[in-house]
């Protein structure tokens, strides 16, 4: 039995019972030029299981859009932020900066305007301030694993590097099932307040472009 998204059939070509595209939802997809003319087939033969082949055709144009738009940016920030003489300054090996707390972001806007529009960069730059990753694989990593569907596989190393982050900022290891919620439901947040760290630490004036 599949989901014709409303009702169930034997298989993807039996949803429509003449009604087209209109009863061919859910586990389905409808290929065809028409409302009438074409097929129903399982959604997982044309695209990303589950979704429409127009709603995956869209999220790929976004993907590779804001993959670029990232990537230049990120480009600039590297040449402007990081390598900039006498470049980035890194987290000492004795930190005295206190800890932030989970949405502390939200009172400073520039670094939560960062962290909402360019989370990637974000956390490469705390990655490398902390010397627990170089920039770009930080910054290739975090987008690629934040904005596809492998988001899920991307929770499991973010617990690895903010454990990382934690310690060269605080000097002792963090919790692993709180870091592991905080990958899955405050990952934005968790990274905004280790740029807050980062940032104080090495004296650094966050302000946002826009």
């Amino acid at each position: 039995m599949v989901n014709c998204g409303g009702s169930y059939a034997a298989s993807c070509s039996e949803c429509p019972q003449g009604n087209g595209a209109l009863w061919c939802n859910g586990e389905c997809a409808w290929i065809g030029g028409g409302m009438y003319v074409g097929q129903c087939v399982p959604a997982v033969d044309v695209g990303l299981p589950g979704v429409p082949p127009a709603s995956t055709d869209y999220y790929l144009i976004w993907f590779v859009l804001s993959g670029i738009i990232m990537l230049v940016y990120a480009a600039f920030y590297n040449q402007w932020v990081i390598k900039a003489p006498p470049g980035f300054p890194k987290v000492g090996r004795i930190s005295v900066v206190e800890r932030k707390g989970l949405f502390e972001c939200f009172k400073y806007p520039d670094t939560c305007l960062y962290v909402t529009f360019c989370l990637p960069i974000v956390a490469a730059k705390n990655y490398y301030a902390t010397d627990v990753c170089p920039f770009w694989p930080g910054c290739i990593f975090t987008f690629l694993c934040s904005y596809s569907p492998f988001a899920p596989i991307s929770m499991i190393f973010r617990c690895i590097l903010s454990g990382r982050v934690q310690e060269a900022l605080y000097g002792n290891k963090r919790d692993c099932v709180l870091d592991c919620l905080y990958a899955m439901f405050c990952f934005p947040c968790d990274v905004g307040r280790e740029s807050l760290a980062v940032d104080e630490e090495v004296g650094a004036d966050v302000r946002c472009c826009c």
